[in-house]
């Protein structure tokens, strides 16, 4: 799956892009093998050296560490953000591009992220009323993104996952950590008519010529192999500009109408 996502987006990109790979512990030498050869020889970072690299970050830290220990998807929020610049510019392996781009990732763009179909937190409507330092942007998706390094903020997530009510959905840990860092930096969403999550099997014809990336979620990765053989970045003619838009606030009453929308769901399933 990296091989085709992460190929696509080499292959849309009108600006050069160059690849750092975080290794979660699982990567085999044959592993590695295959990327070298598909994805250009990419830097990978090994587990080992990470965990070195955390250390310092982490010793005062003990929630934020145990979380790192215990998610996967935490090595995104912390060992990424310590491995990059002044911004980090990351994407995911299972968001595939079907045409070529222009814009994803300009230096000083800001903080800015993908857009969900919900606001797909590990928060409770009632936390806003508990804790007033809750403060996030409507429906961010942490599978594109762009930051600045200076505005991460370890105390931050150190607070938000040592308290275990924030964890009811663990699964949306990590992305509610980069909406709760977006909030408080201010931020911005890419154009969700442009990067999306697909709902559904392509239709026949032409993919549609707003369409630049599809974001293939866990719910949703069965649909993946189906837009693949649609997508080729690096046919589709002149490369779409990458708009950002406002990503306004998720409050209360935000969060309470996505919960019963989640709910009713489950009645109706």
């Amino acid at each position: 799956m990296a091989i085709l996502c992460l190929g696509s987006l080499l292959r849309g990109s009108a600006e050069p892009l160059a690849l750092r790979l975080h290794d979660d512990g699982t990567l085999t030498g044959e592993d590695r093998e295959s990327l070298d050869a598909a994805l250009g020889a990419p830097e990978v970072v090994p587990r080992a050296a990470a965990d070195e690299r955390v250390v310092e970050v982490l010793a005062a830290r003990p929630a934020l560490a145990a979380f790192r220990r215990a998610n996967p998807l935490a090595l995104k929020l912390i060992d990424a953000v310590l491995y990059a610049g002044d911004e980090l510019a990351y994407c995911d392996t299972d968001v595939l591009f079907l045409r070529g781009f222009s814009g994803l990732f300009p230096l000083d763009a800001g903080a800015v992220f993908m857009s969900d179909r919900q606001n797909a937190y590990s928060l409770r409507s009632w936390h806003f009323l508990k804790h007033r330092r809750l403060r996030l942007p409507r429906q961010v998706n942490s599978g594109v993104l762009q930051f600045p390094t200076a505005a991460w903020d370890p105390d931050l997530l150190e607070w938000y996952v040592a308290r275990p009510e924030h964890g009811f959905a663990p699964v949306w840990m990590e992305q509610t950590a980069w909406a709760l860092l977006g909030g408080r930096a201010g931020c911005r969403r890419f154009d969700p008519v442009q990067i999306a999550i697909p709902t559904r099997e392509p239709a026949e014809g032409p993919i549609p010529e707003e369409l630049v990336a599809l974001h293939f979620v866990g719910p949703v990765r069965g649909l993946l192999d189906s837009w693949a053989v649609r997508s080729s970045p690096a046919d589709c003619g002149p490369a779409a500009q990458i708009r950002r838009v406002s990503a306004g606030r998720c409050g209360v009453l935000g969060l309470a109408a996505t919960e019963i929308r989640r709910r009713l769901g489950r009645l109706s399933a």
